[in-house]
């Protein structure tokens, strides 16, 4: 399976197999469970273009500061966009961009809905899925847990006051706390269940060879 390509104000957008796959595996899922199809339309739409949303946010903030910016890439776990090595400041503007994206469409969407309920339907469900992906999936990008964005703004914001060193230390010893309390609260089902545990323990992981690496 090849990837897709195309470009968008000036970038280069990349669309990986395995995004494709995880969305024709999702979309068989869910017409074994007998899913109407315009929920799943719907939910696949959204979570695309916010993902490409979120990507570009980043990209846009990068470029506005002068910094070479490579593809924009969409794969299974999300996206990410590469960008040439930048002071603390600016890389804490460009972190937090991605996010705050995401969020200013999902309230401004909230916003729209209180005022113009949606008809029941497809619009009913592309609301809901506007405004849990994009604000319930970007104050969780948020945490300060890397390789989240909200991990990689601590790292940032730590540097301004420390050594880099320091500042991925700090970061790692946060993202592990906060990776173990994901799957605990994965575990007891209080939110997210099963994905919450995911997240968490990759988190972990991952934070864990970041203080390794820096200790």
């Amino acid at each position: 399976m090849q990837s897709w390509s195309f470009e968008l104000f000036g970038f280069r957008v990349n669309v990986q197999p395995t995004f494709l796959l995880l969305l024709g595996v999702y979309l068989l899922f869910q017409l074994q469970v007998q899913e109407p199809l315009s929920a799943i339309v719907s939910w696949a739409l959204v979570v695309f273009f916010s993902i490409l949303l979120h990507e570009l946010g980043h990209a846009l903030v990068a470029r506005r500061f002068g910094l070479r910016v490579g593809d924009i890439v969409i794969h299974g776990l999300g996206g990410h966009v590469t960008h040439a090595r930048t002071t603390p400041k600016r890389q804490l503007a460009i972190s937090l961009a991605g996010p705050l994206a995401g969020l200013t469409v999902g309230l401004v969407t909230l916003g729209v809905a209180l005022v113009i309920p949606p008809a029941p339907g497809f619009a009913a469900s592309l609301v809901g899925d506007i405004l849990f992906v994009n604000i319930v999936w970007s104050v969780i990008n948020l945490l300060p847990m890397y390789p989240l964005d909200g991990g990689n703004a601590l790292r940032s914001a730590l540097s301004l006051v420390t050594s880099e060193r320091s500042a991925w230390r700090i970061t790692a010893m946060c993202g592990i706390t906060c990776g173990i309390a994901a799957v605990i609260l994965g575990y007891t089902g209080a939110f997210g269940g099963t994905f919450m545990m995911f997240l968490g323990g990759y988190v972990t992981w991952q934070n864990v060879q970041v203080y390794q690496q820096f200790a």
